[in-house]
């Protein structure tokens, strides 16, 4: 039997609005990365390497520490929010509540402990710069917040803008920061206030408690929360278990720690593509199987996964074959020495792009502790490797022990939602993207460039590579209509 039209129409703009989102925040996403892009370049050529190093591992611990309070806080109140058995405003009320007085708590344990954490991972002085840090974590409570229910709400446009606001913000704290004198401090204090600042805006624009938190919306956050929560945890300690342990375990030049962060940092903007994904991915997954469409719920997650594939394979490629000179345009000279383990770097983020995406589509359908107990049983390994590894290969074999962990689990994560949603990544797609990499690639390596002109080099491969997609039928026109289209006013 053929669907009804009124089904086909629906269909249609459910998977445009997920699309227009993925692309709203993949810009938005683009411009925090270049905005933190700028803001490495200066700190790392005003701190210098070592200092670089010292700021990056702080950054490191914070973001962990962050992702224990969020908890997956974000998710269930865009997945409360989708099911609408609850008043959209009390789900957001309650999340909130839930969401500071956890950051608080947590406040008050990192600020007795950060003596330790810096003997640790000796770092002098490191106590009054880990306390400086942990000031953010109440902020980024109520960023959160909001990001949750404006994703829940499917405002992808209004949560596209704030995290722009919040990228621009940044910048400005460290232009501010460099006619004042640089040092590691000062770089945390603008972090902190940079936060600070948006959450202040937000909370003028959108009132952060319209009534009381309600008990029993808060147990079933909790209820949601518990597994997404270490899965959130789990993911951001394994990202940097690899340079803990190369804190704690290299014996070597203090200067190839800084190398190693600002190589990271680089491939860390593969995280723009999955961020862009997931949080799209998890609200159109959950309202398709509101409605029983698991067919639906299967086009979504093929639209992301090659969405992802399309962009991060590009971004290996590319970088890879060009790591030294990127590096060192970005970064200054001595950064260029990490084209060693950048091409791992790289490779273990676009194998995370895929996890997260398939992780985002397995937790609205209710798979969270199967996701949650593979990451947990995936830290064991990536440690093991780091211990092995590092007094062998030094920093090499810390990004060997991360790849290989965001491998593991990435295939099982990937078996799982095989057998829960059906294909997960067209072959089409795999067997495009290929031959498009293989053809830039080689170009690529023909066409040495040095200096600035790298850019030029990068700009005319990748467009070459969407040209190659094109060609192959991989891309279409139809992905630049969605572009130019009005959006479409998302749900009340």
């Amino acid at each position: 039997m053929t669907r009804p039209v009124a089904e086909v129409a629906s269909h249609d703009v459910e998977r445009e609005r997920a699309q227009r989102g993925t692309r709203q925040f993949l810009i938005a996403r683009g411009c925090v990365v270049a905005s933190s892009f700028i803001a490495s370049a200066i700190l790392t050529r005003k701190l210098g390497p070592a200092n670089y190093g010292v700021y990056g591992v702080v950054i490191s611990q914070l973001m962990w520490l962050e992702m224990l309070m969020n908890a997956g806080v974000p998710g269930a109140t865009a997945q409360l929010i989708a099911d609408g058995r609850h008043d959209q405003g009390a789900v957001e009320d309650s999340a909130r509540a839930l969401l500071v007085g956890w950051s608080l708590a947590l406040l008050a344990i990192c600020w007795v402990a950060a003596p330790w954490l810096a003997s640790l991972m000796r770092i002098p002085d490191g106590e009054v710069l880990f306390r400086i840090a942990f000031l953010d974590l109440p902020f980024m409570a109520m960023f959160v917040s909001y990001d949750g229910a404006l994703n829940g709400r499917r405002q992808f446009s209004v949560l596209a803008a704030v995290q722009v606001g919040y990228g621009v913000l940044k910048l400005a704290g460290i232009l501010v920061l460099v006619a004042l004198g640089v040092s590691v401090a000062g770089a945390l204090v603008a972090y902190v206030l940079s936060t600070g600042m948006v959450c202040a805006a937000l909370a003028v624009r959108y009132r952060p408690f319209s009534s009381r938190p309600r008990g029993a919306i808060v147990r079933e956050i909790l209820a949601i929360t518990a597994p997404m929560g270490v899965y959130l945890v789990s993911i951001q300690v394994l990202l940097s278990l690899d340079l803990w342990s190369l804190k704690a375990l290299w014996t070597g030049a203090d200067d190839v720690l800084g190398q190693y962060v600002a190589s990271m940092n680089l491939s860390r903007m593969l995280l723009v593509i999955s961020g862009a994904q997931s949080g799209v991915v998890f609200a159109s997954v959950a309202w398709a199987l509101a409605e029983n469409n698991k067919a639906r719920a299967q086009h979504h997650i093929q639209d992301a996964t090659r969405f992802g594939l399309i962009l991060a394979t590009a971004a290996w490629v590319l970088l890879s074959l060009n790591a030294s000179e990127v590096l060192s345009l970005l970064y200054s000279r001595p950064y260029g020495a990490g084209q060693r383990f950048l091409p791992l770097q790289l490779a273990a983020l676009v194998s995370l792009v895929l996890l997260d995406i398939l992780e985002a589509a397995l937790m609205a359908a209710g798979r969270r502790w199967s996701v949650a107990g593979i990451l947990v049983a995936t830290i064991p390994i990536a440690w093991l490797g780091n211990v092995f590894l590092i007094p062998l290969l030094g920093p090499i074999g810390a990004a060997i022990s991360l790849l290989l962990g965001v491998v593991i689990a990435t295939v099982t994560v990937g078996a799982i939602a095989y057998r829960c949603f059906g294909s997960l990544i067209r072959a089409s797609t795999l067997v495009r993207v290929l031959i498009a990499a293989i053809i830039v690639g080689l170009l690529s390596i023909a066409w040495p460039m040095h200096g600035p002109l790298v850019v030029v080099k990068l700009g005319v491969l990748g467009v070459l590579y969407l040209v190659v997609l094109y060609g192959l039928g991989e891309i279409t026109k139809d992905d630049f209509k969605i572009l130019r289209r009005r959006p479409v006013m998302a749900s009340a």
